[in-house]
């Protein structure tokens, strides 16, 4: 099969939802313009940004960074090490050693020496490892962004995440939830700085083929603590729709950020008439702004102690003998 652009190379990556195939150059181009246009639509980055990416070792979150900073952006990357044994150390090294390949040096939280690794968190507070795993990490999002002048954190975050959430909360009817799901989470007043997912317009394989094709090294297993989660039951059912109805992921998720945008058909109807009703199952950071600051950390805040500081006093407490 040629390349649908340049109808010379050899195809490398085939992508039946824009019923098109690649050589590798010209799917460069293809995914440098989505990255592009995801950007542009919703001014997530200006070229004044300072970008704090979030970096896990992984494929998105170094293609990510990857991109960013082959657009221009003035990118650094930060690393959290969850303190799991063993997945932690190897996908540690993969950050650093992309980060050397770029001439970079990452900024690294280890939550151990935090006291605050997520198995004992988890095990601690008696929460689901993914939830306590959010609260954690949009925790030190904002807090590093904040301490250090990035004027906006952005994230990995695929098409393939996006719309494996959109179905959960529409699942669940969690309209909380889907009245703040969006590519930009604007900053506010009290102290949470923008966060943005410049890849919401390309899927799961599209970032690994671009990975792929750039010699890119990333940790390929999943974390050991999301091997019952939720949203893999949704990526899952997805998945099948999208086998048989390519574009079904995309037309999706894009149904729903038009009918927030008030462009949809469907706009004036009370599917979509979602209530702010206070911020989110574990975590005020990812609410529309919080209502004071916490006591201990001064962290944005919608209760007297912040979402981190309580599960901190937690393992603390789990902890003393």
């Amino acid at each position: 099969m040629k390349c649908k652009r340049c109808r010379k190379a050899a195809a490398a990556v085939d992508l039946p939802s824009h019923h098109s195939a690649f050589c590798p150059e010209c799917f460069f181009v293809f995914f440098r313009r989505q990255v592009e246009e995801g950007i542009r639509k919703f001014s997530l980055l200006s070229p004044r940004d300072r970008v704090l990416v979030c970096v896990s070792g992984g494929k998105d979150s170094l293609v990510l960074w990857d991109i960013l900073l082959d657009l221009g952006y003035d990118a650094e990357g930060l690393y959290i090490d969850l303190g799991i044994e063993g997945y932690s150390d190897r996908s540690r090294e993969k950050v650093m050693a992309y980060a050397k390949s770029r001439g970079k040096e990452p900024i690294v939280v280890d939550l151990r020496r935090e006291g605050v690794p997520i198995p004992e968190a988890a095990k601690r507070s008696r929460k689901e490892e993914c939830a306590v795993c959010g609260t954690v990490k949009r925790y030190f999002f904002n807090r590093v962004a904040a301490s250090r002048g990035f004027s906006v954190v952005a994230t990995g975050h695929n098409l393939d995440d996006e719309s494996a959430r959109l179905l959960g909360n529409l699942m669940h009817w969690h309209r909380d939830h889907l009245a703040r799901q969006h590519p930009l989470l604007p900053e506010t007043g009290d102290g949470l700085v923008r966060k943005v997912k410049p890849l919401w317009r390309v899927s799961e394989m599209e970032t690994a083929a671009y990975g792929f094709l750039k010699g890119i090294d990333y940790v390929t297993e999943e974390c050991p603590m999301s091997f019952d989660a939720t949203s893999l039951v949704y990526k899952e059912a997805l998945s099948l729709l999208e086998e048989k109805m390519p574009g079904t992921r995309f037309n999706f998720y894009q149904g729903f950020l038009q009918s927030r945008e008030g462009r949809g058909t469907e706009s004036k109807g009370t599917f979509l008439n979602f209530s702010e009703e206070g911020p989110a199952a574990g975590g005020e950071e990812e609410s529309g702004g919080a209502q004071a600051k916490c006591a201990l950390c001064g962290a944005p805040s919608y209760t007297e102690t912040c979402a981190f500081c309580r599960l901190k006093e937690k393992v603390g407490k789990g902890g003393r003998r």
